[in-house]
């Protein structure tokens, strides 16, 4: 299964989709996590490991991919020139263009597309790309389980990046923004044909059921509570832990 974590900024996303790869593996799954977004660098501090470089490094920036794309004589819309044959998640470790940028945490890979490094470089388009060809040449087995920490907003889904997933978990903090992105989101993954769901995130009892009211007719999955442990430790870039019943819960609702 490829998962998509969007939503707006601050939402949680990057929380979310770390605690969720921590279930998961919990769960028996072997786990890939992607770090799609070019600006965000605290995913792997919240893994508890630190950041290799990014695939687009490791293909020499945004020129040295371009340069690559065009010496193997394909566009940018052909079929992965990058990677030949099946790409498989257990195989990254041996793959001579992955390999460096793999982080690990427990069992959980960690890989990330790329980041804005240097004033004035450029847009972001080329990650979003190069993406788009690792993502797609994936190959995955019943048990495998990839889970994806998009960019805040909705540009992945302007440039068609969620295509090649299985299915859209929204992240949903209590604000008005959120719930109106929320229902955009929805219909952008409808016009795609992809399945849609919502978590709400940073929850307390009080405003629970005017936040499940305001979602009426949308696929929800679950709730996680304001944390404080988990807010401390996103604050000082420290592990988080993977004990809550909520997030099992949701981990157990997604699997297929």
């Amino acid at each position: 299964m490829k998962l998509m974590i969007c939503g707006k900024g601050g939402s949680g996303k990057s929380t979310v989709s770390a605690l969720l790869a921590k279930a998961m593996e919990k769960q028996g799954c072997r786990v890939l996590l992607v770090d799609a977004d070019e600006s965000n660098m605290g995913l792997y501090k919240m893994m508890g490991t630190q950041m290799p470089q990014p695939l687009m490094d490791a293909l020499g920036g945004k020129k040295g991919f371009q340069a690559k794309l065009r010496s193997a004589g394909t566009g940018l819309g052909a079929p992965p020139p990058l990677f030949p044959g099946p790409l498989t998640i257990q195989g990254l470790e041996d793959n001579e263009l992955t390999r460096d940028c793999l982080a690990r945490s427990g069992t959980v890979r960690i890989l990330s597309t790329g980041k804005i490094h240097h004033f004035g470089e450029g847009c972001a388009c080329p990650m979003g790309n190069l993406f788009r060809l690792f993502f797609s040449a994936l190959d995955l087995e019943e048990n495998d389980r990839v889970i994806v920490d998009t960019a805040a907003g909705l540009e992945h889904f302007g440039r068609r990046l969620d295509g090649q997933c299985d299915r859209i978990l929204a992240v949903v903090d209590p604000s008005y923004e959120s719930l109106t992105m929320s229902r955009r989101m929805a219909a952008i993954a409808g016009e795609a044909g992809l399945p849609f769901s919502l978590v709400l995130n940073k929850v307390t009892p009080n405003i629970l059921p005017d936040l499940e009211a305001a979602l009426d007719g949308l696929a929800l999955l679950g709730a996680l509570p304001m944390t404080p442990q988990v807010f401390s430790a996103t604050l000082r870039g420290e592990p988080l832990e993977s004990n809550l019943p909520e997030m099992d819960a949701l981990c157990r609702a997604l699997n297929p």
